[in-house]
């Protein structure tokens, strides 16, 4: 198009309507009086008009606020400035009034003098600056610090919070960069994180910021990505979360520890216990595992209180603390079991001393409150490498030698060596050997008699236990009595001894014999069991036998154990009619006044003092004290272990009540003594 052709486009009429009407902006003529003379199409939308409507009216009646009385005032402003801006209230079709932003210039062509507006309605960036208003004192009116930083890690915008949070004036945070606040975010690391935020749009994570006053604030970001106006932006609300991590590291500590002792509990200790064999491992060094164990602890527990063996564990477990490395960890196993892990040892054998070093801690005396005790501790040591490479490994065999040392006399440690499990495997084979005599009936009792001095008359048998091995020969009772004690196997199998004392009894007098009551010895298991008076209780109604053929005996350091328990249980038996006898009367250490109290019909003198009467004179001398003492505090006497004519005749010129040995009846199973009992 060549200059001509132009000048005839921009002048022709259709031309300059065109344009005008594609104007985002409203258009108004206005004339010296104040009437409209013409508008573009955006104002006519806006104001709901046709052009011939909007030459009907005047710009008073678009503007309420602009009288016509001001018309002259306004006008001869104008003509002096030639430009005038105003901002208006401007009406709409729906005579809805919103601000417009007015450029109103002064024209005059020939005689004509008029005015042209353009005008832009200002409305929405209006309600954008309030909102942006509101938005900010939203934000600052939060408890979370509010930061929009720039993709150059640039700290743009801080809410109040942030500077209460951080101690820094607004002026100066948007002075700093983000690692100013954060460590864990240097400028070297910002622009990955900017990268992943971009190409996630919102990220949650942890981090720490750093106040003005040099402390460390746990913080939780929840960073979101804004693009806006061409500029990119994060936005990150944060959260200070000191106390949800307080929250959390008590929740792991009581996880992780014994409430009472305050020590580490299992699952600490196993993960601390492969840790050190890890770094062992790695440093070709070596570290021990010791098992502790309590001695007695039970008795304490029993004797003084729940109170005084919580005081017994946790003075215990201060005082290993106090006595170790700080290296090596004290952790609580459960009930009076303690775990040591010895860290990074120079030798092997430096366990065995601290572990000495342990023992004496623990035996210093220990005031209970109601009472002074000196504790003792038996302790068992694992190596590693040679004992263990794990820590399940580790703790096996350190309790397998703390038990050896505490059946070898306790109050001493016991290294452990692989011989040990050898013997533990013998232990659990006949373990299984001795479940399966119980399921099989490979048990049988055995009979021996008692008779009464003074007329040489039957009056009582005692119920022996004897093992039928599948191999064919007959098991002594000292050869598993004790492992049935240790294993717990002794409850069920001295059930069925009191079960099958009463069924043969039943036999016998269904056979026409006249019968005598029969002695069962209750394990020291067995009289803490709760079943205990039940399981009597059941075995003579089974058999519908009179409580008085049946006779229980306990032996004395049973019955000192717990006296105050033992007492209630046996003032059961006395209810039921059960006759009671203390076994191995002699050897123990009672007290008279818990003898007194005991509901006991027969005390019976401890073999050891029968053997040797004529032989050694102190044994006949404690014999005799034994019958006077019994006689005294109102009990029968039976002297047991009777194997001489000499042995008899100096208990019946004592006194002694009823006696039992070889040398009157060997124990012998049911069928041959019934040949010892009356008709009835």
């Amino acid at each position: 198009m060549d200059a001509l052709a132009a000048e005839k486009l921009i002048t022709h009429p259709e031309f300059m309507s065109f344009s005008l009407n594609q104007s985002a902006d409203m258009m108004l003529w206005i004339g010296d009086d104040g009437q409209l003379l013409h508008a573009n199409k955006t104002a006519l939308e806006r104001f709901g008009l046709s052009l011939s409507a909007l030459r009907q009216i005047t710009v008073h009646d678009l503007d309420s606020d602009f009288k016509p009385e001001a018309w002259p005032q306004h006008w001869d402003a104008l003509k002096r400035a030639g430009v005038l801006k105003v901002r208006v209230n401007l009406r709409d079709a729906q005579y809805c009034f919103s601000p417009v932003d007015v450029v109103d210039t002064y024209c005059r062509i020939d005689q004509y003098e008029f005015s042209i507006c353009v005008m832009r309605d200002i409305s929405y960036h209006d309600q954008q600056h309030q909102r942006m208003e509101l938005m900010q004192f939203s934000m600052d009116q939060m408890t979370d610090t509010v930061l929009w930083i720039d993709k150059d890690a640039h700290i743009l915008f801080a809410n109040d919070a942030a500077c209460r949070n951080l101690g820094y004036a607004h002026d100066e945070l948007k002075a700093m960069i983000i690692a100013d606040i954060d460590p864990n975010y240097p400028s070297i690391d910002w622009p990955q994180h900017w990268a992943d935020l971009k190409a996630n749009k919102s990220m949650t994570f942890e981090s720490q910021h750093l106040t003005k006053d040099g402390r460390s604030i746990p913080i939780e970001v929840n960073a979101n990505f804004l693009q806006m106006r061409g500029e990119e932006l994060d936005v990150a609300f944060i959260r200070d979360i000191s106390d949800r991590k307080a929250h959390e590291k008590q929740l792991i500590h009581v996880a992780t520890h014994d409430g009472l002792t305050g020590l580490p509990n299992r699952d600490l200790l196993y993960d601390r216990i492969d840790q050190a064999v890890t770094r062992a491992k790695r440093n070709r060094g070596f570290l021990a595992v010791l098992m502790i164990d309590l001695d007695e602890f039970k008795m304490i527990n029993d004797s003084y209180g729940h109170d005084a063996g919580d005081v017994m564990l946790t003075s215990t477990a201060m005082r290993m603390r106090a006595a170790l490395r700080a290296t090596d960890t004290v952790a609580r196993q459960g009930g009076d079991e303690f775990v040591v892990l010895l860290d990074d040892l120079a030798l092997p054998d430096d366990a065995e001393e601290i572990t000495s070093k342990l023992l004496r801690t623990i035996t210093e005396q220990v005031d209970l409150g109601i009472k002074v005790v000196e504790p003792r501790a038996s302790i068992g040591i694992a190596h590693y490498p040679a004992h263990g490479h794990d820590a399940r490994t580790l703790l096996k065999n350190a309790d397998i030698a703390m038990n050896h040392a505490k059946k070898n006399g306790r109050g001493h440690y016991f290294v452990y060596h692989h011989d040990l499990s050898t013997l533990i495997s013998k232990q659990m084979r006949a373990i299984s050997g001795l479940q399966q005599a119980l399921d099989k009936e490979e048990f049988e009792l055995h009979y021996q008699p008692v008779y009464r001095l003074n007329d040489n008359s039957l009056v009582a048998a005692e119920a022996l236990l004897r093992w039928h091995h599948p191999e064919g020969h007959l098991v002594p009772p000292m050869d598993f009595i004790p492992l049935a004690e240790e294993s717990g196997l002794i409850v069920p199998i001295g059930s069925w001894v009191i079960n099958d004392a009463c069924r043969q009894n039943r036999v016998w007098a269904d056979d026409g014999y006249a019968t005598v009551p029969v002695a069962v010895n209750l394990s020291a298991r067995q009289l803490r069991s709760v079943h205990i008076v039940r399981v009597i209780e059941d075995a003579l109604n089974q058999f519908e036998l009179d409580s008085s053929n049946l006779s229980i005996e306990l032996t004395e350091s049973m019955m000192m154990d717990n006296p105050e328990k033992v007492i209630k249980i046996l003032e059961r038996f006395k209810e039921m009619g059960v006759s009671i006898a203390i076994d191995d009367f002699g050897t123990g250490y009672s007290s008279l006044s818990y003898l007194q109290r005991f509901p006991v019909n027969v005390v019976k003198i401890d073999r050891s003092f029968v053997k040797d009467i004529g032989e050694v004179q102190n044994d006949a001398v404690i014999t005799n004290a034994v019958i006077q003492l019994g006689h005294s505090m109102g009990f029968q006497v039976l002297a047991e272990g009777i194997e001489t004519e000499f042995q008899q005749q100096y208990l019946v010129q004592h006194g002694c009540d009823l006696v039992q040995g070889f040398h009157l009846g060997r124990p012998v199973p049911a069928a041959e003594f019934e040949k010892r009992l009356d008709r009835a």
